[in-house]
């Protein structure tokens, strides 16, 4: 049955000579998989260019119970992958390593979605004028790992925090008293924590972070998700982001 689809691309891996499977995320299907051409002709490259991680692209896609990989068409670009800037492309292509290590479901989830869409588009490109920049551009996947927990289910209980206290990364909670496991954080840097659960999208400009500081804060973001979903593991695209967010 072929079907209309709102899609998010995360990955494309080669199949074939002739053809590539797409991994994207859809607002009416959660995770599909697509099979997309390969080639080395024109339409085939332009076609690639709109499916890079991050690129949101509408299509009509031919759905079939039993099937794991669907055939696409009529795909049309809504929002262009960063591919413009390093440090942006590099930026979406971590963002969909988490992601594709994530969503593993065929479920659809309308809210997340439109989380990642309008995530997607604050990216932007660096031509765009109203596109982030400057210390909010260096902050964003901190920040989208942040918001991110809220839609999984798996957000710290901010409210909980009080001096001295320490955050469960098993409970998502802060306690007075260190939990029995070693997955938490210390005062001084729960305090810290406490504070970043305060980052948006809309402040995230104002958090002035070292690149040490920003490094350290992503391996505890990091470790914090692995203790919920240890199919996250370290991202393909980590150590190229560490070096580029300075």
């Amino acid at each position: 049955m072929y079907r209309p689809l709102d899609c998010i691309a995360l990955r494309t891996v080669r199949y074939s000579d002739r053809n590539s499977i797409l991994t994207a995320y859809t607002r009416q299907a959660g995770r599909l998989s697509f099979l997309v051409p390969a080639g080395t002709g024109r339409a085939a490259a332009r076609l690639r260019a709109l499916l890079m991680p991050m690129g949101r692209f509408e299509c009509v896609a031919d759905i079939r119970p039993g099937r794991d990989i669907h055939s696409i068409r009529d795909v049309k670009a809504v929002v262009l992958p960063p591919v413009a800037d390093p440090l942006r492309s590099t930026i979406a292509l971590f963002v969909a390593d988490i992601l594709s290590s994530l969503l593993k479901e065929p479920m659809a989830d309308p809210l997340l979605f439109d989380f990642i869409d309008d995530a997607l588009v604050r990216l932007g490109d660096s031509r765009r004028g109203h596109a982030l920049q400057g210390t909010a551009l260096l902050n964003y996947h901190v920040c989208f790992l942040l918001r991110l927990t809220r839609f999984l289910g798996i957000e710290p209980d901010w409210p909980t925090y009080q001096p001295g206290s320490v955050l469960d990364f098993a409970d998502g909670i802060f306690r007075r008293f260190p939990p029995a496991h070693r997955n938490y954080l210390p005062p001084g840097e729960s305090e810290a924590a406490s504070r970043l659960g305060r980052m948006t999208f809309r402040n995230l400009g104002l958090y002035r972070l070292t690149r040490f500081e920003r490094n350290t804060i992503l391996d505890r973001i990091l470790l914090y998700y692995q203790t919920h979903y240890p199919s996250v593991g370290e991202p393909p695209s980590l150590a190229i982001l560490r070096m580029m967010a300075d």
